[in-house]
Parts: structure tokens; sequence; C-alpha cells
């Protein structure tokens, strides 16, 4: 269990900072849904440091985008002090109006991350319907493992396959 929270932690904080960069370099760029866009990457990069666990990754592409918001305001927040970034010019909002958008960016952040965690846990690693390979002939005798997710065959003791990477369980 404390192995599967490290991990789902791991996967959260790359997205969460994955996703505060790309944010932030958006942002930067003037671009629309630039919060939004960095939690969807975030969401990606989630999903591919938990090799394939959909649900999981859903829960840390969730967490990584909303954690994205206020790490994207940090950063924005620094980078206008250093005057790296100009002040924004026009009226100043109301109290209400700012607290209002950020519940509504922590809200579409939060979805955006589960989005595309869901989408790369999907897509790059489809469901495991294919049997494992036989072993080749004349191969060591004892147990022989295979990769849970492409069914290459493991040397002895590997947690991580050598052929796509994945984790393997103990």
């Amino acid at each position: 269990m404390a192995n599967r929270n490290r991990e789902l932690g791991t996967a959260t904080l790359g997205g969460l900072v994955a996703g505060g960069l790309v944010s932030t370099a958006l942002g930067m760029a003037d671009i629309s849904f630039s919060t939004a866009i960095g939690a969807f990457v975030g969401g990606l990069v989630a999903a591919y440091l938990l090799y394939g666990k959909t649900s999981q990754s859903a829960i840390a592409g969730a967490l990584s985008g909303a954690l994205g918001t206020p790490f994207f305001l940090g950063v924005s927040q620094i980078l206008l002090i250093f005057e790296v970034i100009p002040l924004p010019s026009g009226p100043t909002p109301q109290l209400s109006e700012l607290q209002a958008a950020v519940v509504v960016i922590l809200m579409m952040n939060l979805i955006a991350g589960a989005i595309g965690a869901v989408i790369l846990s999907a897509v790059h690693h489809p469901p495991k319907s294919l049997p494992p390979p036989p072993p080749p002939p004349g191969s060591a005798a004892g147990p022989v493992r295979y990769c849970v997710q492409c069914g290459a065959q493991l040397p002895s003791g590997a947690m991580i396959c050598t052929h796509c990477n994945a984790r393997q369980p103990q």
C-alpha cells in the first residue's frame, strides 16, 4: 500500500511541476486557457509516470491539475516581482470576481488534468489481452517471468521491463 501511495505522489508531483511550467510559459505568451492546457499536460505526465493504471492516473492527473493552479499563480507572481512579465493593464477586478475566477479555474484544471491522464493511460497502455509468448527453447530452469505490459521475458529479479520500462509486480 505504501508503494502505491508513493507512486501516486510521485506521479502527481511530476504532473504538477510539468503542468505548472507549461501553464507559466503559455501564460507569458498570453495564450488563452494556459492553465487548463498546463493541467492537461500535467495529467499526461502523471499518467505516463503511473504506467497505465487508469484509475490512479485519473486521480494523479486531477490532483496535479488542481494543484497546478496555485503553482502557476505563485510562479506568475515571482515573474511579476522580477518584472519578467509586465503588470496587466486595465481596471482592477473586485475581490469576489477574483475568488470566483480562481474557483472556476481550479475546477477546470482538475477536470483537464483527469482527462489528460485518462486519455494517455488508455492510449499509451492498451488493455492487456495478449498472452505472454512461450519461453524460448533451452531457457534456464526455474520460474520464468514475463512483463505484465508487453509480454517480454524478464531477466531474473527484474523489477522493470528492459523492453517497455513497465514496473513489474513483486
